[in-house]
């Protein structure tokens, strides 16, 4: 028997779901994503070479908290989601199973907050070797991801009082009228400096990357799913 889970529980077992959650993306990015960051590395070792703009010590540096922030930034980024995707169900009261409202948000969220904003600024090995280059990037990008949680979040609210089977559609076709609007409204990003780096190798680091956060996204709501479901048993018994 399931009973009705508290919002203060709901929260902190979300919580603990970003943190597993988190761990589970530093350790792919390591296994993954690090292996092509230090290609496009060795890459960017040469190019400083040839120009004799090396410097030893801040390139090693650099280096490091990009792969600092591969692994602990990936639990910082599993705290937020789980925050938001508790956030989310406790404040939409969603009614159907916690697994199957865990995988909604998760894949509502990723597809909102990763695949909508990378479709438009995709990863630039440039800004994350430059850090000259990467405040434009990470300001558009950033901007983008904002425009586009602010509007599914407002519709989301908007639609919530409507109880037609087709507000899902209505919804999701404003929301893609709105991004869609925004997606030519915001300036371009092009990195001459990328498109001096061999296709393959940008393209396999991209690649890393979007299976990293898709395997992210979706064991949070995995386990947020698990985590709630216990959650709601555990309620159930003390009814």
């Amino acid at each position: 028997m399931m009973g009705p889970l508290q919002t203060g529980k709901a929260f902190w077992l979300s919580i603990l779901a970003g943190l597993v959650a988190g761990g589970v993306l530093a350790g792919i990015n390591v296994a993954i994503v690090q292996p092509y960051t230090a290609a496009l590395a060795d890459i960017q070792l040469e190019n400083l070479l040839a120009e004799g703009k090396f410097d030893e010590e801040e390139f090693d540096v650099q280096l490091q908290a990009i792969y600092f922030s591969q692994v602990y930034g990936s639990i910082i980024i599993g705290l937020a989601a789980g925050a938001l995707a508790g956030g989310a169900f406790v404040v939409g009261k969603i009614r159907t199973s916690p697994l199957k409202a865990a995988l909604m948000i998760a894949g509502i969220t990723w597809f909102v907050l990763y695949v909508i904003p990378t479709v438009k600024y995709p990863p630039s090995p440039t800004a994350t070797f430059d850090p000259g280059v990467a405040s434009a990037y990470q300001t558009l990008l950033a901007g983008y991801a904002a425009v586009s949680g602010l509007a599914a979040l407002a519709i989301a609210f908007g639609f919530r009082k409507i109880k037609r089977k087709e507000k899902a559609f209505g919804a999701a076709a404003i929301y893609l009228a709105v991004i869609a609007g925004a997606f030519f409204a915001f300036p371009d990003y092009q990195s001459e400096d990328d498109s001096l780096l061999p296709p393959p190798v940008v393209s396999a680091w991209r690649s890393a990357i979007s299976l990293s956060m898709t395997a992210f996204w979706f064991a949070l709501g995995i386990i947020c799913g698990l985590l709630w479901t216990y959650g709601s048993k555990r309620a159930g018994r003390g009814i």
